[in-house]
């Protein structure tokens, strides 16, 4: 049983060392945070004015930080000093949102950087466009395209060339652009802006995913010259030829459908027809009353050559439009040459 006590602070000496070393990148923060949750603004905002000047608060740290020093001031009724601070969060990160519910008086200044930075713009960090050419690599460049508040004073570049470890360049700002040198063939790299206290401003790539650089193979080896031969020119028939013979099925097709819509038009108007000619042809008596069929009888013929007809109309446009389809199509089939001549262009074609 003795054993159990040791076991247990053990375990929880496991337990905080991990908490102790994230906390150690910025000491001043834990206790800021603290003060902050317990609305203890004035001692809050001098912790927090220590964390900010901690070197090298990596990006998400110093974006917790100006948040709440932009909170507290306003709560501090310090309205500039809010203002500034939200500045520098939007500036850095423009979609930025405040974590809780806040009063008019935290949410206006807030607002109003948001404002500033829809004016002004956001800083931005990018990488310089690769240059051409088959040599390896010799740098990576990076450009500040934004700093409104001109914050950037240093990029710390992250290289590693194809069967190289890791290696670390820090390189100052000069009229917005910063280059790191480096040789290989294939390299992956990534880079962070600093300011003036080594704090991470923006990113291009990141550990998790970083760019990659590779020198462009010779020319010659990407496309190697094509040999004429006698084969070329076949292929170009073949595919002319299968065009042209799907262009002539479909002819074929739209021919056959108007032969047959044609040919049943034709016999529903025979239908039509011989219903109108018995009725036509029925005996009659002197007073001209048809006598050689019944009422019944003759509004069956009637509507019989009517129904036929319509039927017959029908079925002769479609014909003809499957007749002028099939035409369209087939001279669509017909092979084109085109040649230059002397005289200009001319277009030529064969009929089947």
């Amino acid at each position: 049983m003795s054993s159990l006590p040791r076991l247990i602070a053990l375990a929880t000496t496991l337990l905080l060392v991990p908490l102790a070393r994230g906390e150690s990148a910025n000491p001043d923060l834990p206790r800021a945070r603290m003060l902050f949750d317990r609305l203890r603004y004035p001692e809050a905002s001098r912790a927090l004015d220590a964390a900010r000047a901690h070197p090298g608060n990596d990006r998400d740290t110093l974006l917790q930080i100006l948040e709440m020093q932009g909170v507290v001031a306003a709560m501090l009724q310090q309205p500039a000093k809010a203002r500034t601070a939200f500045q520098t969060l939007l500036v850095l990160s423009p979609e930025h949102r405040l974590e809780g519910d806040y009063a008019p008086r935290v949410v206006t200044p807030f607002f109003e950087a948001k404002a500033w930075v829809g004016d002004h713009g956001a800083l931005r960090l990018e990488p310089e466009p690769e240059q051409e050419g088959p040599t390896p690599i010799e740098r990576v460049t990076v450009r500040v395209a934004a700093d409104p508040l001109k914050l950037g004073r240093a990029v710390r570049f992250h290289l590693r060339a194809e069967g190289a470890d890791w290696s670390l360049q820090e390189v100052p700002l000069a009229k917005g652009e910063a280059s790191a040198a480096v040789k290989g063939a294939r390299v992956q790299w990534w880079a962070e802006l600093l300011d003036e206290r080594q704090a991470v401003l923006a990113l291009v790539g990141s550990a998790t995913a970083p760019l990659l650089r590779a020198a462009p193979r010779p020319q010659a080896a990407l496309n190697p010259p094509l040999t004429p031969t006698q084969d070329t020119p076949s292929v170009e028939k073949r595919s002319s030829a299968t065009s042209t013979s799907a262009w002539r099925k479909l002819a074929y097709v739209s021919l056959g459908v108007a032969a047959g819509t044609g040919a049943a038009g034709g016999y529903f108007g025979l239908r039509s027809r011989s219903a109108r000619s018995q009725l036509e042809g029925a005996a009659v008596n002197e007073q001209g009353l048809t006598t050689g069929l019944t009422q019944r009888e003759a509004f069956e013929l009637d509507e019989r050559a009517r129904s036929n007809a319509r039927l017959a109309n029908v079925l002769f446009g479609i014909a003809g439009a499957t007749a002028i389809a099939g035409g369209t199509l087939w001279l669509l089939g017909t092979p084109v040459t085109v040649s230059a001549t002397p005289a200009g262009v001319t277009v030529g074609g064969e009929l089947p």
